[in-house]
């Protein structure tokens, strides 16, 4: 049966929900909260809790199933294009563009140097067009660094709205034809996309731009194209052992490139060979193993985990959360403790878990008042009924 727009926006999948609090957690965790080196256990869990910069993948894992699915769903809708990016823009835009709003125009309002490195450029400044047409991510591999707290972790913003652009068009001509072969194909040219920049250009080039990042994306929309598909998804709901086997198996992987990391900084790992070749495929496909599970095996720990309201609730509001979180975090250190950088860890911790509350409390405001009725406007922008819409496209339940 072909489910209707409204059955399908009101069919969530509650553990997907999980997934993005988790992923939005990783990942302010990891910027707000340090674990000085020193002995060996301390150096340890570091390299672990530095590996949370790959909650980001997550994020793109994430994206790629969800956007890639709902593509799939509709294909053939016959407003497939504009229903999809008058969608996005009203989910993305309105709360990005008041955010860059501010961070242009606070600083001639504010005594110099108010809020630190908040509003203060890294490098360089980076032209204005480059944050309003989201290709911050290309002028930082211009000057090797990321600009300001306030807008610095906005790269991989830029390489999903960059995706969100192709995409719709790479799906139109794939699914007809040879999807899984297209896909399979993209994915494998990513790494070697990346190991060409790694020999002749910075490793800017490798952590934040598309073609070199595009792996994790496009790992998510193949599992949102098998999931859709009654062989695949029966074969991966009667193999379950199976996906737990392949993701402790991947686990060891990435172990062993936590352990590059050990004594080092979290950039030890990223710019490593090991990473560019093969290592941010398996991040990737290691998140996607939980994903699958999450959604084929509901009574998993990892299901049950995901479905706690808790973690559903950050990830209702994540996106408000990675958009503010860095640049809280700046101003509550630089107007507590004045000089951060003098300061011992264990002060800047403290002041970083206000900041994270602080951060929740604005997240779940500019969730209710400001997102929330936006994209409930933009979700009044319905795909049409699709004249004819294939079997293997169709979306099976979830249970």
């Amino acid at each position: 049966m072909i489910h209707s727009e409204k059955e399908r926006f009101e069919a969530r999948i509650p553990e997907l929900d999980g997934i993005r609090g988790a992923a939005i957690l990783i990942v302010v965790f990891v910027h707000f909260f340090e674990i000085p080196h020193g002995n060996w256990l301390a150096n340890t869990g570091s390299a672990i809790w530095s590996f949370g910069w790959s909650g980001v993948d997550l994020f793109f894992v994430l994206s790629g199933f969800l956007i890639g699915g709902i593509l799939m769903d509709n294909r053939y809708a016959p407003n497939y294009f504009r229903t999809f990016y008058i969608r996005r823009v009203c989910r993305i835009f309105p709360l990005y563009y008041v955010w860059l709003a501010l961070f242009y125009f606070l600083p001639f309002f504010l005594p110099p140097d108010f809020l630190g490195s908040a509003l203060t450029p890294g490098t360089s400044h980076f032209p204005k067009p480059g944050y309003v047409l989201f290709l911050q991510n290309f002028y930082s591999t211009s000057v090797n660094d990321f600009d300001s707290s306030w807008m610095g972790a906005t790269w991989s913003l830029a390489v999903e709205e960059q995706f969100y652009l192709l995409l719709p068009a790479v799906l139109w001509f794939a699914l007809p034809r040879k999807p899984i072969r297209t896909l399979i194909v993209l994915i494998a040219l990513v790494p070697v996309i990346r190991v060409l920049l790694f020999l002749y250009y910075s490793s800017f080039f490798i952590k934040v731009l598309l073609p070199c990042r595009a792996d994790s994306l496009l790992i998510g929309v193949l599992f949102a194209y098998l999931l859709r598909q009654k062989s695949a998804r029966d074969w991966l709901a009667n193999n379950v052992k199976a996906l737990h086997v392949a993701l402790f198996v991947m686990s060891l992987g990435i172990a062993y490139l936590i352990s590059l990391g050990y004594g080092y900084n979290a950039m030890k790992v990223v710019n490593s060979f090991e990473m560019t070749t093969y290592g941010f495929t398996l991040v990737a496909l290691a998140y996607a193993c939980v994903l699958v599970i999450a959604v084929v095996d509901k009574t998993s720990l990892i299901a049950r985990v995901l479905r706690i309201p808790l973690m559903r609730h950050f990830g209702s509001i994540a996106y408000g959360m990675f958009l503010i979180h860095t640049a809280i975090r700046e101003i509550m250190l630089r107007l507590i403790l004045g000089s951060p950088t003098e300061a011992t860890a264990l002060s800047r911790n403290l002041v970083a878990l206000a900041a994270f509350f602080a951060t929740w409390l604005v997240a779940i405001l500019s969730w209710h008042f400001f997102e929330k009725p936006i994209v409930r406007w933009g979700h009044s922008f319905r795909y049409g009924p699709a004249k004819k819409l294939p079997d293997e496209m169709l979306l099976q339940k979830a249970q």
